[in-house]
């Protein structure tokens, strides 16, 4: 992510455009996340500032959860900062230093200066307020001796100065750098001596530079020639005198059709298709880090999910195949009726103590065969033996074989479900996956689990150019909606063909069904399954009312009769 002084300077002069002269209202702190109110200008703005995960600061529109007993920082903030005018926010040196400037009044109306210091430095960050006049820090939200820092120390009582932090050049105020080149490492390569050597200047920043000056970065300084210097000292002063200017131009980055970041000046190595223009840096922030937000739980739920679900295929595996052997077994039941019977027939030849009886075989052209004994019991018993053995065994195979069949159903059903998985979209679609395992005995109950709300009915609709209308699943809960409940019977139902994937619906409009719906459909049937990256695809579709719910009776799990099949190529055009 992008989060550099380039972005903190855009940050800066929007906030201090909407905040200047503003009152304090009311600060709140969850954890390490503080919300400061503030009335400006005839408005109410809401300053979100978070040092957890992410470090960031925004306005925010979003509602804040805060605890009914506020931390000790929070009350320290109220104290000192509430109901006061800020006279000013700035930047220190274009690093990721923001400061908040207050008119502050104590209990005796004595006025002095109070700055709220935020430091956006990654895993470092912090929220420090400080004496802005005897540059002493009050308080911070994360205290930092030397047992966690050997950098510096962040104390109450103890001198605040950011170049302890930052202590690089502001790129705003260089003249040249063609010096600072020749007099530095030269065995340093060129993105490593802007990140060094500069303060703000981030890995997208020095990406911009490389290509508006088509040197590359990766070379060394000492490789440099007088006119490629004098390229980069040209593209790099031009880039500055607009962020000191404040020329700001914030786009949206897209990967892969993707909101993945996010910068303050247009980039011009990106394509017009990889990036889009907003106008402000605030609303960018607060869309980029609540999607990103989204991202990483909606992540962090599949992963969790996914691994549960395919320890459970695992065991059902090794559970076939138990059974598999088992029921090999089962069926080489024959001979024990064989025993069984020859034994019966040759009573009179068994002598007591026998371990073994070698007889001729009446099923098979009369040839010897040695059939084991259980020297314990005598004939009759021996044969009873292994008559039950037999009958043990078909019964056996007979339980085998339908749980063999059972297990199958069940590896089809949470195959369907890791497919779903990829479809969600939202941490609340993930949940109802969680909810229906639960329901189906497969991951254990979860404490204060409370009902969400049913969302069978977000599936994904289609219209086709020639006007039908196509329906979606996205899970089971939507497929047996879809299939069991919206389609009507002269619908058409498509399925990827022996896979799992979504149930698609081609609703039925008196009309007959074009040819270019049918592909519509198919592909779509291809699309949302398993089998989506794979080419040649083989569908298999039929009306409504030939389609019914599976014996094992899993969520999503159908059989179907009188289907056609319809093979579909979905490659990208």
């Amino acid at each position: 992510m992008s989060l550099d002084g380039t972005v903190v300077k855009n940050l800066v002069y929007e906030i201090n455009n909407r905040i200047i002269d503003g009152r304090i209202d009311k600060i709140y702190q969850n954890n390490n996340d503080l919300l400061i109110n503030i009335r400006a200008k005839g408005k109410k703005e809401r300053l979100f500032i978070s040092i957890s995960g992410s470090p960031r600061v925004y306005f925010s529109e979003e509602i804040f959860d805060s605890p009914q007993n506020p931390p000790a920082f929070c009350m320290l903030l109220r104290k000192h900062l509430e109901n006061n005018q800020i006279l000013e926010v700035s930047q220190y040196k274009m690093d990721r230093i923001i400061k908040i400037l207050v008119k502050s009044r104590d209990e005796f109306g004595e006025f002095s200066k109070k700055a709220l210091i935020i430091e956006l430095m990654g895993k470092h960050s912090n929220v420090i307020l400080i004496d802005d006049e005897l540059k002493k820090i009050i308080d911070s939200l994360k205290r930092i001796n030397f047992n966690l820092s050997s950098v510096r120390e962040v104390l109450p009582g103890l001198t605040y100065n950011p170049e302890d932090i930052s202590k690089g050049f502001n790129p705003c105020e260089v003249n040249s750098i063609s010096e600072l080149i020749n007099n530095s490492n030269k065995n340093l390569n060129l993105k490593t001596f802007f990140l060094k050597t500069f303060t703000g200047i981030s890995p997208q920043m020095c990406s911009e530079i490389e290509y508006r000056s088509s040197v590359d970065f990766r070379r060394i300084v000492s490789s440099l020639s007088e006119s490629e210097i004098k390229n980069l000292e040209e593209v790099f002063l031009e880039i500055f005198k607009e962020v000191k200017e404040y020329k700001f131009s914030p786009i949206k980055i897209y990967r892969d059709g993707i909101f993945k970041d996010f910068y303050s000046i247009d980039l011009k190595e990106l394509s017009e298709n990889e990036k889009s223009k907003v106008e402000s840096i605030s609303s960018l922030l607060e869309e980029f880090y609540n999607s990103k937000f989204l991202r990483d739980t909606l992540d962090l739920k599949n992963k969790e999910l996914k691994k549960s679900i395919k320890k459970n295929i695992e065991k059902l595996k090794k559970k076939i195949s138990n059974q598999s052997n088992e029921l090999n077994i089962a069926l080489d039941r024959d001979k024990f009726k064989v025993y069984a019977d020859l034994i019966s027939s040759n009573f009179y030849k068994i002598e007591k103590g026998a371990i073994s009886l070698k007889v001729e075989n009446f099923y098979n052209e009369m040839k010897e065969i040695e059939i084991p004994l259980d020297p314990k019991l005598d004939g009759p018993s021996n044969a009873s033996k292994y008559y039950k053995k037999y009958s043990k065994l078909k019964n056996a195979a007979k339980f085998l074989a339908e749980q063999i069949e059972i297990g199958k159903s069940e590896i089809s059903y949470l195959e369907s479900i890791l497919l779903n998985i990829d479809f969600a979209e939202t941490p609340d679609e993930i949940e109802e996956l969680y909810e229906e395992l639960e329901k189906e005995g497969y991951i254990k109950k979860k404490k204060n689990n409370k009902k969400k709300k049913d969302n069978k009915e977000n599936y994904i609709y289609i219209k086709t150019e020639d006007g039908f209308e196509i329906f979606i699943g996205k899970n089971n809960k939507q497929n047996d909606y879809l299939t069991h409940k919206k389609a009507k019977k002269n619908d058409l139902w498509f399925h990827v063909k022996d896979a799992p994937g979504s149930h698609v619906i081609l609703k039925n409009d008196n009309r007959n069904f074009t040819n270019n719906s049918l592909i519509t459909a198919a592909k779509l049937a291809a699309k949302y399954s398993s089998l989506s990256k794979s080419k040649n695809i083989s569908v298999d579709y039929t009306f409504k009312i030939n389609v019914k719910r599976h014996p094992a009776k899993k969520p999503g799990l159908v059989t179907y009769t009188n289907y056609k099949t319809i093979n579909v190529n979905i490659e990208k055009e």
